[in-house]
């Protein structure tokens, strides 16, 4: 068979097998490419979703979805937002037309509501408290109104139950805020628990997403870790490639003080970052790895390895910090290198580094453990 009638057969060939595919398996198809971090295979598939119907917002949801998750990857890198953004628009726009066909179109709407609930969380991490408030209420209502209208949706209890947990979690941590949120429902933090793991298990495009949502509840805010790992140890077998899933893993095993276990983890996450791996090639990820690598060397006794990992921290930190927003990597790698000299008996060296930390913005207590373990040598 000459080569270029060889190509056109096997690019046919290609279609037609993509054709064969119904909507539900693509979707699941790009949904696990984007958990591989393969965004570009990703958005191809998502792509073939919107070509086959231009008036089915569920090629644009997931695509503004592969966008999301580009910039969970890394918060603090800002460069995808704007494109994130128009995705999500061109998603609600879509969403809006099918809604105006039919009201009771509970798939678009469902779509609607998650995608602005999405924008919610965006802005929450760009500090838009204001956006994020009315995206949270707008999101929850459009949910809880397709939920209604078809409660045989499993993948609708994901965005109920993270609302059901994280309203009761503020609440609770934080009573000055009763009053912003006096007009939202009241939350219930164990029926959010509750209906992450009903998704978790029989979701049917949510449930990676439902247990990544767990590891975080559990890991985060419960602290406990026992649990976390029961998520953060399937998610990081299944996806090995994804460095947002070893991260919540390597912290199950720090809070755990499963010290050796933690290291071995950091250090192949700088061997993927120096072997340029997609998701790991950046400076954030490099910071945070260093930094654990410090603290269970510290927690291992090897003070000198421990050292060299937190110097490492620190340097990159002062690449990545904004000045007088200091991260608590580099606030805590400071505070870590004094607990070090004062184990070597170097008091100088000691005070220096306390006397950093209380000049640095206070991150966790940090200026008042540094001011206690200073008082320590004035006895």
């Amino acid at each position: 068979m000459k080569q270029p009638l060889k190509i056109v057969i096997l690019s046919l060939f290609a279609v037609t097998l993509a054709f064969g595919q119904s909507n539900d398996e693509l979707i699941t198809k790009g949904i696990d490419h984007v958990y591989h971090i393969r965004f570009d295979s990703a958005s191809n598939v998502f792509q073939q979703l919107v070509e086959r119907d231009p008036k089915d917002p569920s090629g644009y949801f997931f695509l503004s979805m592969a966008e999301w998750w580009k910039i969970y990857m890394n918060k603090e890198d800002r460069s995808n937002d704007d494109n994130y953004l128009a995705k999500v628009d061109k998603c609600i726009k879509i969403c809006e037309e099918r809604i105006d066909e039919n009201e009771n179109d509970d798939w678009a709407t469902f779509l609607m509501g998650g995608v602005i609930g999405y924008r919610g969380f965006m802005n929450v991490m760009r500090d838009n408290w204001l956006k994020a408030i009315d995206d949270g209420k707008q999101g929850l209502n459009l949910v809880q109104k397709s939920y209604e209208m078809n409660p045989g949706n499993k993948d609708a209890i994901l965005g109920l139950g993270i609302y059901n947990y994280a309203v009761d979690y503020v609440v609770d941590r934080y009573p000055f805020l009763k009053a912003v949120l006096f007009f939202f429902p009241k939350g219930n933090k164990d029926l959010g628990i509750q209906q992450l793991r009903d998704c978790a298990q029989n979701g049917k495009f949510s449930r990676t997403e439902a247990n990544v949502v767990l590891a975080f509840i559990h890991l985060s805010y419960e602290k406990n870790y026992l649990e976390a790992e029961k998520y953060a140890s399937s998610l990081s077998f299944l996806y090995p490639e994804n460095p947002v899933f070893e991260r919540f893993l390597g912290k199950c095993y720090v809070g755990q003080s499963r010290y050796n276990e933690a290291a071995m983890l950091y250090r192949n996450m700088i061997s993927k970052a120096d072997s340029s791996r997609t998701g790991y090639n950046n400076n954030y990820i490099r910071r945070e790895a260093f930094y654990y690598l410090g603290m269970s060397y510290s927690r291992m006794q090897n003070l000198d390895e421990a050292l060299k990992y937190y110097d490492e921290a620190i340097n990159i930190c002062r690449v990545t910090d904004k000045p007088l927003e200091e991260s608590p990597y580099y606030v805590f790698s400071i505070l870590g290198k004094g607990v070090i000299f004062e184990q070597k008996g170097n008091r100088d060296e000691a005070l220096r580094h306390y006397d950093i930390v209380l000049s640095m913005r206070d991150v966790e207590n940090s200026r008042e453990t540094a001011q206690k373990f200073k008082d320590k040598w004035s006895k």
